[in-house]
């Protein structure tokens, strides 16, 4: 195909993807069948995240440049690790983008990849590897996207790319750099997981399943939502609601290694709910567990699931204590990729695939982009259907 052209994508049925909902699958392509689930959502700038190296996202990001005719936009939340994969010494994927994708990247980056393009902009925004530019890819050459490091750069930066005429704007990000997932920053979400998230497939299955309920935790009521946003812009650090419906604020200039009063101070209060601003960390989850007494149930709410830094299991933890973990605002996770690559030897495809459509359920439709497997929810019924799709692969 031709990056720089625009002709309007295969029509296939409309397909509704939020966070925690799965649309039915056209009898399409692989590729074809993921960008019809993006293309249903609404989605302009969509994450695509890996939850290890190796994943797949730099499979499934050039599978959708390849496979659909469409001009795409790329840039990327800071840069993603070595170019060297540090278990087999190989080279790891690169991004090849087709003629006439705009991108966003570093000059650092450009330099390194001894890679030209039509530079269209300058942004104003500096990075270790200078600064960041758009242009037009003019051959098919890999690059090396490295995009700004703020929230708000990476938004103004995806704008940019809309403005130079990018239908789809793919932002590179990792389980480790969420940022790009941010509902500031990005539309919908792909989740890339793959067969080196851990060292057994049951493992791997659960720690998939777990962070993809991280990620699509609920939003708060709306009510609960606006007694929040009462207190929130004096730039409050942690805000309660008592029984009573009575809203405050904890003395904190931050909640960071302050799990143990957080949760003695719920406790004394009587609050049914504590909105924590800024992230939510291993260190503070651990202590405030430790701390709240068994039977004290109180609903949880951080501003969206980026700022969760901690172990995906540690939400299931937070549930089995009876504490409600709710966001302000949700991510909405389209669609989740399967990769069977392991070292030294990759899992059988095909149990893979199954193996981890099984654990998303009906959260999310799944899709392996090289061996052409797709599995959605079986048209209305409490079943899945998967489907063995032609796909081309492309070979970087």
């Amino acid at each position: 195909m031709t990056g720089g052209a625009t002709p309007t994508p295969p029509t296939a049925p409309a397909a509704t993807a939020g966070a925690g909902t799965a649309a039915p699958l056209p009898a399409q392509d692989g590729v074809t069948a993921l960008f019809d689930v993006v293309r249903g959502s609404g989605a302009a700038t969509i994450a695509v995240i890996g939850l290890v190296k190796n994943a797949g996202k730099t499979t499934v990001v050039n599978a959708l440049m390849d496979n659909v005719p469409l001009r795409f936009g790329l840039t990327s939340l800071g840069l993603d690790g070595e170019r060297t994969d540090h278990l087999t010494g190989f080279d790891k994927p690169r991004i090849v983008p087709p003629r006439g994708t705009l991108i966003a990247t570093t000059i650092g980056s450009l330099d390194r990849s001894h890679y030209a393009m039509e530079h269209l902009e300058r942004l104003p925004f500096h990075t270790s590897l200078g600064s960041v530019v758009i242009g037009r890819a003019v051959g098919d050459r890999a690059v090396e996207i490295s995009g700004p490091t703020t929230l708000a750069e990476v938004a103004a930066t995806a704008a940019r790319l809309h403005a130079h005429g990018a239908a789809l704007v793919l932002v590179d990000g990792a389980i480790n750099r969420l940022g790009s997932a941010s509902p500031r920053v990005s539309d919908g979400v792909i989740m890339a997981t793959g067969g080196l998230v851990a060292d057994s497939l049951d493992e791997t299955v659960a720690i998939t399943a777990a962070t993809l309920e991280m990620l699509t935790l609920p939003a708060v009521a709306a009510t609960t939502r606006d007694l929040i946003a009462t207190a929130t812009p004096a730039g409050a650090r942690a805000v309660a609601i008592d029984e009573r419906g009575t809203v405050s604020t904890l003395d904190l200039e931050t909640v960071v290694g302050e799990g143990r009063r957080v949760a003695r101070e719920v406790e004394r209060r009587a609050l049914t709910t504590l909105f924590v601003g800024g992230a939510l960390t291993q260190e503070f989850a651990d202590d405030f567990l430790r701390t709240l007494p068994p039977r004290r149930a109180v609903t949880l709410v951080v501003r969206d699931a980026t700022v969760l830094i901690l172990s995906p299991t540690t939400v299931a933890r937070f549930r089995r204590r009876g504490i409600d973990l709710r966001v302000l605002t949700p991510l909405r996770v389209l669609a989740v990729t399967a990769n069977p690559y392991r070292f030294p030897q990759p899992y059988n495809h095909r149990l893979f695939f199954g193996a981890v459509a099984d654990a998303v359920g009906d959260r999310a439709p799944v899709f392996d982009v090289v061996h052409g497997l797709a599995a959605g929810p079986a048209g209305g019924t409490a079943g899945r259907a998967t489907t063995s799709l032609p796909i081309k692969p492309r070979t970087v």
